[in-house]
């Protein structure tokens, strides 16, 4: 495997900008992937510096150990769910902690993944290849509700339960894997009127789908709380989000940690105390891809980086 082979980081210089306030620092990187923002870390750290790397992916670990090679005694590598932050680093000892959220570039051109609407393997989606639970399992197990708010939650698809009616009508047909044309079936009975919109369909349909396989947006609750607890004062919490439903997911998480009195809305009065803010705004904005970037590579259209520092 060539490193050619997996895309550049979105936002790169200005993520790691955000993120790397002390070189000597110990930080993580909860979305390893190719390594390309763990390797960029790894340069501008000190000796002293540590990274913690996080990844599912066995095939990213693997990949990711072969180029970091040159810095093996300064980072530790996790083959879990970033999920698990919380059992595998301490509270209050990182100073920074970077995610990159969303699938990875590879993981979409590797059609024997089962991640791509224009490919011809079974639908898979699993992040993880050894998991037992995979899409095949998910469209053929989910009721029309669960699978209906699936495709409303993680994608903002309308006409979600007359969507989920028809994948389960042609997946209840099959004796065979479903491919991704039997989704794109199912996407233009629901959508005849949006023929010439359907690949950007398929691809939120295969978004969401996604999303319910790997238990993503869980994850990023479960993983950023974590985060937090994890930092130490004046420690950066840097995230790159790529649609709405995963930025949303972020600022509500840290929304959580920005407010300085947490009675409940209905109290008249504080009775907490306040003093309770962990979290604030480095930016009042996203930070969003320059035009050259996009035309560079136009994944990065959608991507915005927000940045925050515990208090």
């Amino acid at each position: 495997m060539k490193i050619a082979e997996y895309h550049s980081p979105v936002l790169f210089e200005e993520s790691l900008r955000a993120l790397l306030w002390n070189p000597n620092g110990v930080y993580a990187d909860c979305t390893l992937g190719g390594g390309g923002h763990s390797e960029g870390i790894l340069k501008r750290l000190e000796p002293a510096g540590h990274l913690h790397s996080f990844d599912r992916d066995p095939e990213a670990i693997a990949y990711a150990r072969k180029r970091l090679a040159p810095f093996a005694d300064r980072v530790t590598f996790h083959p879990v769910p970033f999920g698990r932050l919380a059992d595998e680093v301490c509270a209050n000892s990182l100073s920074g902690v970077l995610y990159d959220l969303g699938i990875s570039s590879h993981q979409v051109d590797d059609d024997s993944r089962g991640f791509t609407f224009q490919g011809t393997n079974p639908v898979d989606l699993r992040m993880d290849s050894r998991a037992a639970f995979s899409a095949q399992d998910w469209m053929r197990t989910n009721s029309l509700d669960e699978m209906a708010r699936a495709f409303k939650e993680n994608a903002d698809l309308d006409r979600a339960y007359k969507l989920s009616q028809n994948v389960q009508n042609v997946v209840s047909a099959l004796s065979t894997p479903i491919l991704p044309e039997h989704l794109k079936l199912a996407a233009e009975k629901t959508y005849p009127d949006r023929i010439r919109d359907i690949n950007s369909i398929l691809a939120r349909i295969f978004q969401a789908i996604r999303m319910e396989v790997n238990g993503e947006l869980d994850e990023i609750r479960t993983s950023m709380r974590a985060a937090v607890e994890a930092l130490v004062k004046g420690g950066r919490l840097v995230v790159i989000s790529y649609h709405s439903v995963e930025d949303r997911t972020v600022k509500l998480v840290c929304a959580e940690f920005e407010k300085n009195c947490i009675c409940p809305p209905q109290s008249p009065v504080c009775l907490c105390g306040g003093n309770h803010q962990k979290l604030k705004k480095v930016f009042r904005k996203p930070i969003l891809p320059t035009g050259e970037e996009i035309a560079k590579n136009p994944r990065a259209r959608s991507a915005k980086l927000r940045v925050y520092e515990k208090v």
